[in-house]
């Protein structure tokens, strides 16, 4: 009998802290531990869910599990998200975070649990009660894969209607320039998705990037000796497996070729518009500086460079 793939000790504790860990443990307890763990249940049950549905082995069932996740947890997912959510559904998001990959770890242990599925089996007395409960808990699994938390929080901070209200940063610093953009919108596009200090060839490094929750104080984000100014090497927003709709404030020490160093403070806004807002739209916003609005040939910003973002979560 297949009901013994749900019907296993193992798959409903994993189906437990998936549940648990979405609609609780996140929002009471967001860090690191959380953002990770439905992943390794998710990874832990799905292999056995797929078992039960398909006449697959076990090895292509952990292959298929394999496939999608690297798909779902990559750029390569992000047309199936776009489209999806054209619809108007349900807005679909994820945070592209290869540290979730750690998740796989937990294969051995499904792998081992379906080897020996009858040593986790849990044995239901009457034919009616099994069909019953096996249709139960295949709608409860679907149901807790389709509407499992987004990686991402779009709850705006209580700030946000002050983003923008400075200009962009546009600094001298000895023989080189910097550009510190107002805002950046992590949500997965490839366009603005991260916050980028961009420079010249003349500044030598950036010493300090420390970027702070404006609540809390707490630092989110913290690199030194920044020597390869590129994106890559920016913030992305994520705290905690979570992105939120804020105004973060960061400190900023640059160092130029000619050795001069100069120490910035400032304001920057993280604005992902995958999920309406429930607020107005602040007027402060159409003074944004993005980015992808550095012109590398003359080292400054521009902003008749389109910013390609609509901000139309409002």
């Amino acid at each position: 009998m297949k009901n013994k793939y749900l019907f296993n000790y193992l798959f409903l504790i994993g189906l437990f802290l998936l549940i648990l860990n979405d609609h609780f443990f996140k929002a009471a307890y967001g860090n690191w531990f959380t953002g990770k763990l439905s992943d390794v249940a998710g990874l832990l049950i799905l292999p056995m869910f797929l078992k039960y549905l398909l006449p697959i082995s076990t090895k292509k069932s952990v292959l298929f599990t394999v496939i999608f996740f690297v798909f779902w947890k990559t750029s390569l997912s992000q047309f199936f998200i776009d489209n999806f959510n054209t619809l108007g559904l349900y807005s679909m998001g994820r945070v592209v975070d290869y540290t979730d990959f750690i998740a796989f770890l937990i294969l051995p242990l499904s792998i081992y649990v379906m080897n020996n599925i009858e040593n986790f089996e849990i044995k239901l007395p009457m034919v009616n009660i099994q069909k019953i409960a096996t249709h139960s808990l295949l709608f409860l699994t679907f149901l807790t894969f389709c509407a499992t938390s987004k990686d991402t929080d779009f709850e705006p901070g209580e700030n946000l209607n002050n983003c923008c209200f400075t200009e962009p940063i546009e600094l001298n610093v000895g023989a080189g320039s910097i550009y510190v953009p107002t805002m950046f919108t992590p949500d997965g596009n490839g366009i603005n998705d991260l916050f980028q200090i961009s420079a010249d060839s003349n500044i030598l490094k950036i010493d300090t990037l420390t970027i702070f929750n404006q609540f809390s104080g707490d630092i989110v984000f913290d690199e030194t000796n920044i020597t390869e100014i590129i994106p890559e090497n920016g913030f992305d927003g994520i705290v905690a497996d979570t992105i939120t709709a804020t105004q973060y404030n960061y400190f900023l020490v640059v160092t130029s070729k000619d050795n001069v160093t100069m120490r910035i403070n400032g304001f920057i806004c993280s604005l992902p518009c995958e999920a309406m807002l429930n607020i107005s739209r602040p007027d402060s916003l159409s003074n944004c500086a993005f980015p992808i609005q550095y012109d590398e040939v003359t080292g400054t910003y521009d902003e008749n460079i389109e910013s390609q973002e609509d901000l139309n979560c409002f």
